[in-house]
C-alpha cells in the first residue's frame, strides 16, 4: 500500500530520551507494527498538537516491550515540527501556521493543511477496523472520548478507556470528522480520545491502555457493550466574543472582558451546581461571551448569566475541556458545556 509520510516498520526499541528520538526523525511518521493477521489493520494518531505529548511517551515505552499485536497496528506521529519548538512540548502548533485539528477540510493549501490531507490518504490506505485519535485536555480533569455520532461501535471502544463519551455535533475540521468527507473511509469508526492533562502521570496511563488494548484484542466486534458509558449530546462551545480580553485570576483584572477563576478547570469534574461564580465580566457584560450551537443559534443566556459584574452559571452544567491557557481560550474556547 502506498503511504504518504514515512513509515518506520517494527523498529528496534529506541534508548535514547523522548525529545532526542523525535529530533531524530524531524518530522512526521508512521510506526507500523507487524500483527499475527496483517489483513487487518487498526490504527492510533497522536501528536496532532504539540503540547499534547502523553500519547508520544505512552508510545515509547511501549516500544521498548517490542509488542506483537494481533493485526497490524499503524501508529502516527503527527505534530513533530511544534512538539520540538522550544520550550518543549508547549506549542499547540507551529506560530504562524494553523491548528493542524482544525484542518481536515479543504482549502489544504498550506503547510498544515497539506499534512492533513497526507494523514487522510494514509489512513484510507491502512483501510483501519477502527481510529483512536490520542489527545490532552487543555487543563486538568479526566479523561473522556469525543466522537461525531452515536454508534454502538464507538460506545463499546469509548468504555474500555473512560467513562464519558461526548457526542458532537460542530464540524472544525477535526480528524475524528474524516469520515464526513471522505467517502472511502465513511464507516470507520473514529475515536477522540483526552487522555487527561499533559501533565498528568494518569495521563500517560490512559494512553498506554489503548495500544496494549488494540494490541491484544483479537476481535472489535466482540467487545461487550458498556451500560455504565456516560454519553452526552451535543455540547455547546463556550467562546469569546470578538475583541473580548481573556484572563486568569482570584480577582477581576482591570480592562478585560472575561476575568475566569485562576482555577476554573476544577470544574472539569462532575456537575457545576446553578448560581457557581465562574469569574467576572468587564464593559459589555455577558456580550463577551457567544456560544452557538452547530446551527449557529446563539444560547449562552441558557448556560450563564450575570450578576453585579459576576459570570455564574444558570443551571446545571457539565464542563469539561475548561483550560486556564489564555492562548488556547482566545484561539479555540474557553469550555465546552452540556446542560445536566
Amino acid at each position: 500500500m502506498a503511504v504518504s509520510l514515512p513509515v518506520l516498520t517494527d523498529p528496534p526499541p529506541n534508548h535514547d530520551d523522548v525529545a532526542t528520538w523525535l529530533a531524530s526523525l524531524g518530522g512526521p511518521f508512521w510506526i507500523v507494527l507487524t500483527g499475527d493477521d496483517d489483513r487487518r489493520c487498526r490504527v492510533v494518531t497522536t501528536l496532532l498538537h504539540g503540547n499534547e505529548p502523553s500519547g508520544l511517551l505512552a508510545l515509547h515505552r511501549w516500544l521498548a516491550e517490542r509488542p506483537r499485536p494481533r493485526t497490524r497496528l499503524a501508529v502516527l506521529v503527527a505534530n513533530v515540527a511544534a512538539a520540538l519548538a522550544p520550550p518543549l512540548f508547549t506549542q499547540r502548533f507551529v506560530p504562524g501556521e494553523r491548528d493542524l485539528n482544525r484542518c481536515f477540510q479543504p482549502p489544504f493549501d498550506d503547510v498544515s493543511g497539506a499534512l492533513a490531507q497526507a494523514i487522510t490518504h494514509d489512513i484510507a490506505a491502512w483501510a483501519p477496523e477502527c481510529v483512536i485519535d490520542l489527545h490532552n485536555t487543555s487543563g486538568k480533569g479526566p479523561s473522556f472520548a469525543v466522537a461525531t455520532r452515536r454508534d454502538p461501535r464507538l460506545e463499546r471502544l469509548a468504555g474500555r478507556f473512560c467513562d464519558q463519551l461526548i457526542v458532537t455535533d460542530f464540524r472544525l475540521g477535526s480528524l475524528m470528522e474524516i469520515p464526513l468527507i471522505h467517502p472511502p473511509l465513511a464507516d470507520c469508526p473514529i475515536l477522540t480520545l483526552e487522555c487527561g492533562g499533559a501533565r498528568d502521570p494518569a495521563a500517560v496511563e490512559v494512553a498506554s491502555a489503548v495500544y496494549h488494548r488494540l494490541a491484544e484484542w483479537p476481535d472489535l466486534a466482540a467487545l461487550p457493550s458498556t451500560p455504565n458509558l456516560d454519553v452526552l449530546i451535543h455540547p455547546l462551545r463556550v467562546e469569546l466574543a470578538p475583541d473580548a480580553g481573556i484572563a486568569y485570576a482570584r480577582e477581576p483584572e482591570p480592562g478585560t472582558g472575561v476575568t475566569l477563576w485562576a482555577r476554573i478547570d476544577a470544574h472539569n469534574r462532575g456537575v457545576t451546581p446553578p448560581d457557581t461564580c465562574l469569574g467576572w465580566l468587564g464593559d459589555g457584560g455577558l456580550a463577551n461571551l457567544q456560544a452557538r450551537d452547530a446551527r449557529g443559534i446563539e444560547r449562552i443566556a441558557e448556560l450563564l448569566c450575570e450578576r453585579d459584574g459576576r459570570l455564574y452559571t444558570r443551571r446545571p452544567l457539565r464542563l469539561f475541556m475548561a483550560t486556564t491557557n489564555a492562548e488556547i481560550a482566545r484561539s479555540d474556547c474557553l469550555f465546552y458545556a452540556v446542560p445536566a
